[in-house]
């Protein structure tokens, strides 16, 4: 290696290093604000907890160091590429719903409204605070880790992370915890195999997974799914999306 491409790596290992700084920094500041602000203009918590919106919120703040620079700046692919990737997060997400409905004993349902609004509101609140999410989680820091770290083992960290970013779960029995952080790092790793193409091509695909994992558990079962069935549901969806991509293979 010579010695000007040594001083290139460190110089864009340093860059993305401030951009996850920056990025996180702006989260946990816009989080902060977003919780407060619930309370007193916010819809109801059932609806969308608008902390969801802060990696986000982050990410803005980050942009000026990521937008078209290394390792965020992906090739798009192809229409037919792009499909394949929905086709098979919707397999991923028709996974979800048949192993939580199989556990819960109960067939989806979806009701006419959910917290107060119209079920069709709900899903868009919902879809728009997946993206939010996923611009920051597996847009933003998913693709900066990869900067250091194989694909899965990147995977592994952003997923472990983001379950600790929902601290409302510190609350749960330790297995029900430690069965939420699975299903959170076994949602990373299937999206980390599913998305492709550009950024926003990518948060297409995992957007989609997201927004059905969270469906899953508001329209299957008249209780609170306990995390371990989550887990367990999460896990068969990468399966899924696994063997099918195999299948696929010429």
């Amino acid at each position: 290696m010579t010695t000007t491409t040594q001083a290139t790596r460190t110089t864009t290992s340093a860059r993305v290093a401030l951009a996850l700084v920056v990025w996180l920094a702006g989260s946990m500041v816009a989080a902060i604000a977003l919780l407060a602000l619930q309370p007193r203009t916010g819809p109801d918590l059932e609806v969308l907890s608008l902390v969801m919106l802060a990696p986000a919120i982050g990410a803005a703040v980050a942009w000026p160091l990521i937008r078209g620079r290394e390792p965020w700046a992906t090739r798009p692919v192809s229409s037919p590429v792009l499909a394949r990737s929905i086709v098979l997060a919707l397999a991923v997400v028709a996974a979800y719903f048949v192993v939580i409905s199989v556990a819960c004993g109960s067939a989806p349902t979806v009701p006419a409204q959910v917290g107060g609004v119209p079920v069709v509101l709900f899903v868009l609140l919902q879809a728009l605070g997946a993206l939010t999410e996923e611009i920051g989680f597996r847009g933003v820091l998913l693709h900066g880790l990869q900067s250091w770290l194989p694909r899965p083992l990147a995977a592994v960290v952003t997923g472990v992370l983001f379950g600790l970013w929902h601290v409302q779960y510190y609350a749960l029995p330790p297995l029900q915890l430690a069965a939420f952080m699975v299903g959170t790092t076994a949602l990373t790793l299937t999206m980390a195999y599913v998305m492709t193409g550009s950024f926003w091509q990518r948060m297409a695909s995992c957007t989609l997974i997201h927004l059905g994992a969270n469906l899953a558990l508001a329209f299957v079962g008249d209780d609170a799914v306990p995390m371990t069935t989550f887990a367990a549901a999460i896990v068969v969806g990468g399966l899924v999306a696994a063997l099918l991509a195999y299948v696929r293979r010429p």
